[in-house]
């Protein structure tokens, strides 16, 4: 037993002397693929593993070159209209006054303003009411005017309407219109209606006419409305939407996509990012006939609605 003792003494003494040394080569071996370390006179028998991009920020790549992308395919689609004065790809991105008849534009409208009326709407948003003497008011993807010009009758000299739109023909085709109709209150400016060239909280009324579906990132859109709307604020939006998914094919058809399509989203899920970027929705009606009216089919599952949301 005393021998056992003594062994157990002797055990106890050399663990102690050696845990120092023994840490520190711990230390060694676990830092050398440090930073810092990876030299050529560093751990020469290890190979460190290899750095790997933050795949965070790799989606987010994929998803800019994604947007710029389909920013492109629109702006090329919807230059050839503002060029040609035709419709490029089918659906709303066509049918002049024959389309504009049957959305609730009166035939005097769509006279006075002939050469602002591309067919590309799919609503009447500035019959809605809500914008009134001295308002100043914001169109989304604004096109050749059309919808500016009926809305700066409505504001009168002591107001102010301001066109938007990230297509350079079509602000050139506007500002052309604007100068031939005599129009002063009447401003258009090349921009993107994610990231919209106006200030905070200096705006009544935010109108938009089958554009908001055409944006990559809607839930930007609609955060720079609430961005720029003074407090009580409203947007009068006529818009496409899904009542069910997409096919794969039908999301990746650039035709749909230009033809007001295939980047809708679905009723509800639009619905939610706008009462998600603090505005009370009011859907005023809602058109089932679109796909007759476009494509004369029912083989897509859209609808046009036209709404009010207001800014809380």
């Amino acid at each position: 037993m005393n021998k056992l003792y003594g062994f157990l003494i002797i055990a106890c003494v050399l663990v102690v002397a050696l845990l120092p040394q023994l840490l520190e080569a711990r230390s060694k071996k676990s830092s050398c693929c440090s930073g810092s370390c990876c030299s050529s006179n560093c751990c020469p028998q290890q190979e460190c593993a290899p750095t790997i991009k933050n795949p965070v920020q790799k989606l987010a790549d994929s998803q800019s070159s994604q947007t710029s992308d389909t920013k492109a395919i629109i702006r090329e689609a919807y230059g050839t209209v503002a060029k040609e004065g035709t419709g490029c790809c089918g659906g709303c991105c066509g049918g002049g006054c024959d389309l504009s008849n049957t959305i609730g534009y009166t035939p005097e409208e769509l006279k006075m303003f002939a050469d602002a009326n591309l067919g590309l709407g799919c609503g009447h948003p500035v019959s809605l009411g809500y914008i009134k003497e001295g308002d100043v008011v914001v169109d989304l993807g604004s096109g050749a005017g059309l919808d500016c010009f009926l809305a700066a009758r409505k504001v009168g000299a002591s107001g102010k309407v301001i066109g938007v739109d990230m297509t350079p023909a079509m602000i050139e085709k506007a500002r052309a219109n604007a100068k031939t109709y005599g129009f002063k209150n009447v401003e258009f400016r090349l921009g993107d209606i994610e990231s919209l060239p106006v200030e905070s909280n200096s705006v009544d009324v935010i109108m938009s006419n089958c554009v908001i579906n055409l944006a990559p990132q809607k839930h930007l859109v609609f955060k720079e409305s609430a961005r720029v709307l003074k407090s009580g604020g409203v947007m009068a939006v006529s818009d496409v939407v899904l009542l069910k998914d997409l096919t794969d094919a039908q999301k990746k058809d650039s035709g749909l996509l230009c033809a007001c399509v295939s980047g809708a989203l679905l009723k509800e899920t639009y619905i939610g990012m706008l009462e998600k970027a603090g505005f009370a929705v009011t859907i005023i009606s809602e058109d089932l006939e679109v796909n007759k009216k476009w494509f004369n089919s029912d083989a897509l599952p859209i609808s046009s609605i036209l709404f009010v949301a207001r800014k809380k």
